[in-house]
């Protein structure tokens, strides 16, 4: 009678230790996954660093009066300077809304770039009349604006008609 009295014990002594080291881990995985969780919302200094370059960066306005058979000139020379974020389906879909919105409506467009191996945005508005001449203003980098300059020089201005 001895024997599985003691053996009972045994068995009551592994399974209370068992459950002891269960809520022991489990109270240990609920710890760290709740400090993960908090630090969801935390970035590092690099990440706050680049994201307040990126909302900080500078930015120039050049603004374009010509015609719209003239914006792929336009926006190919964009597309040359730009590394990433500027691309041949991206220009096609703007030249596609500039065409087909309705005149006298402001319209914009934001597409996310890289230049010069620094992240920016590149902000497009425009307004078009009804004679297809189109107010273009660009808010880029810098190096994007220039760039916009020259090519300003060699495109056409809208004939305005009075």
């Amino acid at each position: 009678m001895d024997l599985p009295i003691a053996f009972s014990g045994l068995v009551l002594l592994i399974a209370l230790t068992v459950w002891g080291l269960t809520v022991l881990l489990g109270w240990l995985i609920r710890r760290r996954l709740v400090q993960e969780y908090e630090r969801l919302g935390e970035s590092t200094s690099e990440e706050m660093l680049d994201e307040l370059e990126t909302a900080y960066s500078p930015r120039q306005t050049v603004r374009i009066h010509t015609q719209v058979e003239y914006l792929p000139y336009v926006f190919e020379r964009v597309r040359e300077i730009t590394e990433n974020g500027f691309d041949d389906k991206q220009m096609l879909s703007l030249l596609e809304r500039i065409e087909t919105h309705r005149p006298n409506e402001r319209r914009q467009a934001v597409f996310p770039i890289e230049v010069s191996g620094k992240r920016s945005d590149l902000h497009f508005q425009w307004t078009r009349d009804a004679s297809d001449r189109i107010e273009l203003r660009v808010i880029a980098a810098p190096r994007i604006a220039r760039a916009l300059r020259e090519q300003k020089k060699k495109i056409p201005k809208a004939v305005l008609a009075r």
